[in-house]
């Protein structure tokens, strides 16, 4: 029996900024669903992001794709901050080699992560 990837997506914003926890497996509408959040943050005026990759340890090549494409919209286009908390050793090799981190910073927690979002 094949069951269907389950994920969900909660966005809290404290202060300046807005934190996205990804939680289950980061594949096909839920790359789409982030990309869609996230740029409601942007457009509403959002400069400063934490993406919280605690609870997800599958990230498809289009999600990352996705992030790569927020990544530079909110630090290029915006002037903002982008820092990514709790990812996987394999996740870190694969953001470092799409360049993910040529806009955005990683922390080991979602609590630094948002610590290190206001600096």
């Amino acid at each position: 029996m094949h069951t269907k990837d389950v994920y969900s997506i909660r966005v809290e914003t404290k202060g300046d900024v807005t934190t996205v926890y990804l939680k289950g497996s980061l594949v096909e509408e839920a790359g789409v669903a982030l990309g869609t959040e996230v740029s409601k943050k942007i457009d509403e005026g959002g400069k400063r992001f934490v993406f919280d990759f605690g609870y997800s340890l599958t990230i498809s090549s289009p999600t990352v794709a996705t992030i790569l494409d927020l990544a530079e919209r909110i630090v290029d286009g915006k002037g903002g901050k982008l820092i990514v908390s709790s990812l996987t050793d394999l996740n870190m090799k694969v953001f470092e080699m799409v360049g993910i981190f040529l806009y955005a910073e990683a922390c080991p927690t979602v609590q630094e992560a948002e610590i290190q979002a206001m600096l």
